[in-house]
């Protein structure tokens, strides 16, 4: 599918063709008022170029001053342009709160975006802009059921920092996780439409699949009680994460279930207390 970017700021054009082409898109270039080639699906251009030197065709997206500068919104209104649309009807986005955190950003019953992670601000950061970011008549954050203290840390963040007319659902996320990586590629495929490529791994595709599941609603944070295993575990992870060179404390693990500081501050206190 081809756009043409319409426009003679080449920042702009750099940063859409960039964008564009990891979504599966062909990109063409042309001078504000020129006609695109044949086959072009849309035409992008800003209001400045629009006023000069405007553009005759049938399906264009013209980007405001703002979006110009936020490339997520302009990404987000030439999706919308290619839909047809001005505002979403829906947008659901699905959280798999596992070791690697997958995001999965819905539109209207269509994958759109995705992300995968091990750091929980990241992640929680990435839910929030999409929303910001996604113009919609109704948002919902679905999150995993399981996870233990990430889910948590999770959950609690996300009812702090989400805006109060998104809901959040946990949903039950039995089965949501692919065997193997070539079920994966295939599950995001057939969540997407035309020759959109979304690219991704099993966690990305078990979020989408809780974007997908119907949920109960959560209004309040939780408490989690940390066991004697999680901190095991996360003890395992700061080992892991600095590649062999310390192991954090118990008391420096508890903080870390507890949200108090993430695995990375636990590990520079490790490495200043056991160098000093």
């Amino acid at each position: 599918m081809l756009i043409s970017l319409a426009t003679m700021d080449f920042r702009l054009c750099h940063i859409l063709r960039e964008r564009l082409n990891k979504g599966g898109f062909s990109v063409e270039h042309i001078s504000p008022g020129d006609q695109p080639s044949e086959g072009s699906i849309v035409v992008v251009t800003t209001e400045r170029e629009e006023t000069i030197n405007p553009t005759n065709y049938p399906r264009k997206v013209v980007l405001t001053r703002s979006e110009v500068g936020n490339v997520n919104l302009a990404i987000s209104k030439i999706t919308l342009g290619l839909e047809g649309k001005h505002i979403w009807e829906s947008v659901v986005v699905g959280v798999d709160p596992g070791l690697t955190i997958g995001v999965a950003v819905i539109t209207d019953g269509c994958l759109r975006a995705t992300l995968e992670t091990r750091v929980i601000k990241e992640a929680v950061n990435y839910v929030i802009t999409s929303l910001k970011n996604t113009p919609a008549k109704m948002a919902i954050i679905r999150l995993g059921s399981t996870g233990g203290y990430r889910r948590v840390l999770i959950m609690n963040e996300l009812l702090q920092a989400k805006p109060n007319d998104v809901d959040l659902e946990i949903v039950d996320e039995l089965e949501t996780t692919p065997i193997n990586s070539e079920d994966a590629k295939a599950a995001l495929k057939n969540g997407t439409r035309g020759d959109i490529e979304i690219k991704g791994g099993k966690d990305a595709t078990a979020a989408m699949e809780i974007a997908f599941r119907l949920g109960e609603s959560v209004k309040y944070p939780e408490k989690w009680v940390v066991s004697e295993g999680e901190l095991k575990e996360i003890q395992v992870l700061s080992r892991q994460f600095s590649k062999g060179d310390v192991t954090i404390t118990k008391e420096l693990a508890r903080k870390v279930a507890c949200g108090v500081i993430s695995i990375e501050e636990a590990i520079l206190l490790q490495k200043k207390a056991t160098n000093s």
